[in-house]
């Protein structure tokens, strides 16, 4: 992630994005057998203003992958939205979600993936390639916890910056490995 607001950025691709301080803050690729959620992505605002994400859009490595946020999605400063494979399968797991969006027609790759936001005019906003293997922690490849950003502040595309949650994750709240600094 890059450290000025609405600077031009570059992924570890070498692919041009925008920071607009939203983060993809977690995600659960590979549910456990006995508590499946189906996949979901968590982002954060990590600025002091709403904004209106109203037809951004998230793909993963595929680009026929695509699933676009409703008219009137609104993130506020410092709040969590979910985007879910199943938001059934999803509210069903965590009945105290506040704040999600759903229903994708693609799931994410249990050997790892992409995962990429796009604002609505197709600028890359945060991409993170994440793998089920070391460096990335790999309890979250089915055990049941997904994988956390320790902080938000912190660059998502390097795994040393992720973690296994505790449980089944955190949706919708400050993550299970959440740890201070800059």
């Amino acid at each position: 992630m890059c450290s000025l607001l609405m600077q031009n950025c570059q992924d570890g691709e070498r692919t041009n994005f925008r920071d607009l301080g939203i983060v993809i803050n977690e995600i659960n690729y590979n549910s456990s057998e006995s508590f499946n959620s189906k996949d979901w992505i968590e982002i954060f605002n990590n600025t002091s203003e709403a904004l209106d994400m109203s037809s951004w859009f998230i793909k993963d490595e595929d680009d026929e992958h695509f699933f676009m946020f409703p008219l009137n999605t609104t993130i506020l400063p410092n709040e969590f939205l979910v985007i879910c494979k199943d938001t059934s399968s999803f509210l069903s797991s965590f009945p105290e979600a506040i704040k999600y969006v759903g229903n994708m027609d693609f799931g994410l790759g249990n050997g790892g993936d992409i995962v990429r936001l796009f604002d609505l005019n197709g600028s890359l906003v945060d991409v993170v390639d994440y793998q089920d293997e070391s460096p990335w922690p790999d309890s979250a490849d089915g055990g049941g916890p997904t994988l956390e950003l320790i902080n938000p502040n912190f660059d998502n595309s390097k795994s040393e910056n992720w973690s296994s949650s505790e449980d089944f994750g955190t949706p919708g709240d400050i993550n299970s490995s959440f740890v201070t600094g800059e």
